[in-house]
């Protein structure tokens, strides 16, 4: 997918997303994603959210006008929803007050500038999903990214009596999951993305209504390597959601290259988040390749299985691998931090392989026993050459990627 987040932010109009969406489809998107910013007076992150009204300023004929437009290029539409939030202003926040999390007699504090509705309470369940049905239903959208920007303090709902308030957390998730529900059985060809970067849920029960989610808006390369490992040790890289973004990186400003971006991000369910239109030739014809390379390995990267080799938290050096279920076919993805002068060999082991098996790394001449691969190991180090009996590759700067396949032959 496609997402126009770090692209623009709050600031475009529908020429602007339609051109965003004629250079997505070109380079072999399948889905672009429209994020905050396109209802009633969302300009910044001060206002309008639970008014789920298309601004008719931005995009003149609503999001159902747009997402037709997108879908006629031969791509998908997405779109970004924080159903859970209030901004102060807005007819639900002046109207039902009632509604909000937080003690009447209290105040109630907000984090980006919003507050969180009770989904404790069915009627503001049912008040959202009315909202979202009628763009749903007008619309031609296929994803949704539902995000969740803040965590929830003042723990307090005005429609339970004060002796049950302690079971305001579980009332509020199965409120959300209700949601959720009511959404997928009357769209059940939409997909669903969570978002765990503020309310910390990438959980298995918010998987079963959601099947992938948003790791963190932290979208730096090496950043990403950490928290893609992570993560992947207890999901399948499939519910990951991953994204190429700009560099300098907005979170942290470090640059790195287009080709560690793109395979940091293979591993997931991989996407862009960045200006396409203001790349170059040479880079677009990049992203074309990446897009073409991750469809051909997609397959095996989200169902294969995934061996942990070097933890990026233990090391300059972090090394994962997927193996095909038969054991034919793998991607072995290394990744160097900082560049060390005069470093020392290192060996990258790789796991799961037939021990007798013979193994070629694709684009050399060698090929060696699974066993070999696994005990012995593939050599790395500063000074590029190879042998007879060694495949060895060069590391020689900062944030540097290799992306290995291995195939048995």
């Amino acid at each position: 997918l496609i997402n126009n987040w770090e692209a623009t932010y709050f600031d475009f109009n529908e020429e602007k997303i339609i051109n965003f969406a004629k250079e997505a489809a070109t380079l072999g998107f399948d889905l672009f994603v429209l994020d905050d910013g396109w209802f009633e007076g969302r300009n910044d992150d001060t206002t309008s959210l639970s008014d789920w009204n298309p601004d008719l300023s931005k995009l003149p004929e609503g999001i159902s006008g747009l997402s037709r437009k997108v879908k006629e290029m031969g791509i998908s539409f997405g779109l970004w929803f924080e159903p859970e939030m209030v901004s102060k202003g807005t007819n639900i926040f002046e109207k039902h007050p009632e509604y909000l999390v937080g003690h009447p007699m209290r105040k109630r504090t907000h984090g980006r500038n919003q507050y969180v509705l009770d989904f404790s309470n069915d009627e503001v369940v049912e008040l959202v999903f009315g909202m979202m049905e009628k763009i749903l239903t007008e619309s031609e959208i296929s994803y949704i990214k539902w995000d969740m920007n803040r965590s929830i303090t003042e723990a307090w709902s005005m429609n339970l009596p004060s002796e049950r308030q302690g079971e305001f957390y579980h009332r509020y998730i199965m409120g959300v999951y209700k949601l959720y529900e009511k959404l997928i059985d009357a769209f059940p060809e939409v997909l669903f993305e969570s978002c765990a970067s503020g309310g910390g849920r990438f959980d298995p029960g918010m998987l079963y209504y959601a099947p992938q989610t948003w790791a963190s808006d932290d979208t730096d390369a090496w950043e990403r390597v950490k928290i893609q490992y992570g993560t992947s040790v207890v999901y399948p890289l499939k519910t990951i959601g991953t994204h190429v973004s700009a560099v300098p990186n907005h979170q942290v400003g470090r640059i790195t290259s287009l080709k560690a971006r793109n395979e940091t991000a293979y591993f997931g369910s991989f996407g862009y988040e960045m200006d396409i239109t203001k790349m170059s030739e040479e880079e677009k014809d990049q992203v074309r390749k990446h897009i073409l390379f991750f469809k051909e390995k997609r397959q095996l990267i989200q169902h294969g299985d995934l061996y942990r080799l070097l933890s990026p938290f233990e090391g300059n050096i972090a090394s994962w691998m997927v193996l095909s279920k038969d054991q034919k076919e793998g991607l072995v993805y290394i990744c160097q931090a900082l560049a060390i002068p005069n470093a020392p060999q290192i060996r990258i082991k790789l796991k799961g392989l037939n021990e007798k098996s013979k193994y070629q790394v694709v684009g050399s001449d060698h090929w060696h026993y699974g066993d070999e691969l696994m005990y012995l190991g593939i050599l790395f180090n500063e000074h590029y050459f190879e042998s007879a009996d060694n495949v060895q590759f060069v590391l020689n700067h900062d944030f540097r990627t290799y992306l290995l396949e291995i195939k048995e032959i």
